[in-house]
């Protein structure tokens, strides 16, 4: 039997859903983690079997490549409901959904999106690998202490997480927002940048040896928000449009993401009168929305990178930090 793409994933993917209808069914065994308790799944000495709720079963031999996308088990959003036995149930299968992964990252068929990327590719490192081969702007992530930014000094605030705060009836997220640094609580834990005048938001995706660039004009929103991502979500399609990179950025992003150790990301900009600054990479980044259709070559390499009858170019597995080729 021919091969497949493995997608370990959410049953609310957009993007997985795209590369389904651009690969073709037949060539793509989905994983929705969130939906585990519908699948059938063992792991054994010598193999591991999966089968999904039609049916359709496969095993190590009929992966070809595995793509990690951002799975996750909606039962921590039901904590009325959540019961222990729920909380240890999800925890094994976390455990073994991963040990899955690792195996077959052993056998050389992960591509492209490296699993758990962010516990070594956390902003802080992003920033300061960054900053020797691209620009980057003064930051400060502060608990109390001196602000490193002087009285009268443009600052905004991002979160690290993106976790959402307040109450489980009323939770939001923490989108880019200009502050005083110095009025910010001195009991809270801050992470504050320098804000960037900029006329353009510009978005690279990094697919292992090509690049796609983005733009987006920030004057129709700059004075409702600073984050494009607060704007409703139809901002996101059709206002962003093909960007030509200044050759020494992309340049730097090469040897920016040779040194993070990464095959893919979606990195993010300002371009404005100082030129392009940057602000991070996401390693597991969204990219659909950007270029749906194909038209701009995104979907079409990002496709023929995970088709599962063309050549794996395989992330190197890392073990007790030594990264080395399974093959």
């Amino acid at each position: 039997m021919h091969g497949v793409l493995l997608v370990v994933t959410n049953s609310y993917d957009a993007t997985a859903d795209l590369l389904v209808s651009r690969l073709g069914k037949d060539q793509v065994f989905r994983f929705n983690f969130d939906l585990w308790s519908e699948y059938r799944f063992e792991i054994s000495a010598r193999d591991f079997f999966l089968a999904d709720p039609s049916g359709r079963e496969i095993t190590s031999a009929r992966v070809a490549k595995l793509l990690w996308r951002k799975p996750v088990s909606r039962t921590p959003w039901r904590r009325a409901s959540r019961t222990r036995e729920d909380r240890y149930y999800d925890g094994e299968m976390l455990y073994a959904m991963r040990e899955l992964v690792n195996l077959l990252w052993l056998e050389g068929k992960v591509v492209l999106v490296e699993p758990f990327a962010e516990l070594h590719a956390g902003k802080f490192v992003q920033l300061r690998l960054a900053s020797a081969h691209l620009q980057v702007p003064p930051y400060q992530f502060h608990l109390g202490g001196k602000s490193l930014f002087s009285e009268g000094q443009e600052t905004v605030v991002k979160s690290l997480t993106m976790e959402p705060v307040g109450s489980e009836e009323d939770r939001e997220l923490l989108f880019t927002t200009k502050v005083d640094d110095r009025a910010l609580s001195s009991s809270c834990p801050w992470m504050v940048q320098q804000y960037v005048r900029a006329t353009k938001d510009v978005t690279v995706a990094f697919v292992r040896d090509q690049l796609f660039a983005f733009e987006l004009d920030r004057k129709a929103f700059l004075n409702h928000a600073v984050d494009w991502r607060e704007l409703p979500s139809d901002w996101k399609q059709g206002d962003w449009l093909p960007h030509r990179l200044d050759d020494r950025v992309s340049s730097g992003i090469f040897a920016f993401m040779k040194d993070m150790g990464l095959y893919f990301g979606r990195l993010d900009f300002l371009w404005g009168p100082e030129g392009y600054v940057f602000l991070e990479v996401n390693s597991n980044g969204e990219w659909g929305w950007l270029d749906p259709d194909g038209r701009y070559g995104l979907l079409p390499k990002m496709a023929d990178e995970l088709n599962p009858h063309t050549p794996a170019h395989s992330i190197p597995f890392s073990r007790f930090g030594v990264r080395y080729s399974a093959r």
